[in-house]
C-alpha cells in the first residue's frame, strides 16, 4: 500500500496494489486525517474487486483541511493529481466533509457509469445495489428471508436499502439501530424511510414511539435470525459478537466485523458473510454496458452474491475467510505478493 503526500495542499492519496488498471475510492475532509484510519477502507474495494474479478484497486484520498478551505482543497488536488484523474486512471467519490458540488473539479473527470449516482426513493442506486447484495448474501445464510426476523445495525443510506429488499423478500424488521441508538418492534419499511430521511441518526427516537430508544449496543441481542452491520469499520466488536451467539451476521461496508469479533463468531461456528461480498454490486456497473437497466444490475449483483456465497458457505473455516480465500486466489494472477492484511475492523 503507498500513500503519497500532496505537495500543493496538506493531504494524502493512498493506493492500495501496484500496476492496477485503476484506483477507486472515497475523497474524505478533515483536519486531523490520517492514513492509517483509511487502510481498511482502500483493502475493503481491493477485495471487491478481487471478488468480481477486475484487475483494479482501491484507493482512498484525504484532504487535511477545515471544511471553510474544502474548495481550494480540492482544486489543489485536481491539479496536483490531473494526470490520474483526467485520464480516468483514479476515480473517487465524496466521503467524509463532502458532497458532489464540492468536489466536482474531480468528479467531472469520473469515467465510470454514473447509473449509481441516480436518486431512487432517497437513496443512490449504489445503495439500493448494497441493499440487494446483502438481502442475497442473508438469504444464502439462513435459506431465505422469508419469515425471519432481521436486526440492521448502521441505518444509512445502504442500511434503508436492505430493509427494503428484506422487507421484499418477507422478512420482519425486528430492530434498527443508529449511533443514537436503537429501536424495537415490527419496524414498517416505509415508516422507517420516512424516519430516516426526515431525522438521520435522529430516526430511532420517531420509530420507538412513545418509548426511549434502547442502547446502540442492544442490537446485537440474538433474538433474531439475522444481523446486518456497517455503520463503520469495527461496528461489530468481540463483546457485539459474544451477544450475537450463533446468529448469521452480514457485513454490508468496509470492514464493519472486527478482527476479535470474527474469531468470536468464527469459534462459537457462527456464519458471517464477508463486507466486500455484500457490496459488490456499485463494482459491477461502474464499468459496465451502459445500456444496462436497473434491473439488469440488481439481477447481476444477486447472481454474483449467491454464485459467491454457493462457493464459501459450507467452508470449514466459514464463509467470510473463503471469499478471503477466493479473492486472494484472484490477485495471485496479477499480483507478486499478497497485501497485508484483510478488511477487518
Amino acid at each position: 500500500m503507498e500513500t503519497r503526500q500532496l505537495e500543493s495542499t496538506p493531504g494524502f492519496a493512498i493506493y492500495d496494489l501496484p500496476d492496477a488498471q485503476h484506483y477507486v475510492g472515497e475523497t474524505r475532509l478533515g483536519a486531523r486525517l490520517i492514513p492509517g484510519n483509511a487502510t481498511m477502507l482502500v483493502r475493503h474495494l481491493t477485495y471487491v474487486f478481487a471478488t468480481v474479478e477486475q484487475q483494479r484497486s482501491g484507493a482512498s484520498i484525504g484532504l487535511k483541511s477545515d471544511p471553510a478551505d474544502a474548495a481550494a482543497a480540492v482544486e489543489a488536488l485536481a491539479s496536483e493529481l490531473g494526470d490520474d484523474i483526467t485520464s480516468g486512471r483514479l476515480s473517487t467519490s465524496p466521503g467524509l466533509r463532502l458532497d458532489r458540488e464540492l468536489l466536482a473539479p474531480v468528479l467531472t473527470h469520473d469515467q465510470r457509469n454514473q447509473i449509481g449516482n441516480d436518486d431512487r426513493d432517497g437513496i443512490s442506486f449504489n445503495d439500493e445495489l448494497i441493499g440487494v447484495g446483502a438481502a442475497t448474501a442473508a438469504s444464502a445464510l439462513v435459506g431465505g428471508l422469508d419469515g425471519k426476523r432481521i436486526a440492521i445495525e448502521g441505518m444509512g443510506a445502504a442500511g434503508l436499502g436492505i430493509a427494503r429488499e428484506a422487507a421484499a423478500a418477507g422478512a420482519t424488521i425486528a430492530r434498527v439501530a443508529t449511533a443514537k441508538g436503537c429501536a424495537n418492534g415490527e419496524i414498517d419499511p416505509v415508516a422507517l424511510a420516512e424516519a430516516w430521511l426526515a431525522d438521520g441518526d435522529m430516526s430511532v427516537a420517531t420509530l420507538s414511539g412513545d418509548g426511549e430508544p434502547q442502547k446502540p449496543w442492544t442490537v446485537w441481542k440474538a433474538d433474531v435470525d439475522v444481523l446486518f452491520c456497517g455503520s463503520k469499520p469495527a461496528a461489530m466488536s468481540g463483546d457485539g459478537a459474544s451477544m450475537a451467539g450463533a446468529t448469521p451476521v452480514v457485513a454490508f461496508s468496509a470492514a464493519a466485523v472486527s478482527s476479535k469479533a470474527l474469531a468470536v463468531l468464527r469459534a462459537a461456528g457462527t456464519p458471517v458473510a464477508a463486507d466486500f461480498v455484500a457490496a459488490v454490486g456499485p463494482a459491477l456497473g461502474w464499468w459496465a454496458d451502459p445500456q444496462l437497466t436497473h434491473n439488469d444490475l440488481r439481477m447481476a449483483t444477486a447472481d454474483t452474491v449467491n454464485a459467491v456465497m454457493s462457493e464459501t458457505s459450507g467452508h470449514a473455516d466459514g464463509p467470510f475467510m473463503a471469499a478471503c480465500y477466493r479473492a486472494e486466489a484472484f490477485l495471485r494472477t496479477w499480483q507478486d505478493t499478497l497485501p497485508f492484511g484483510r478488511p477487518l475492523g
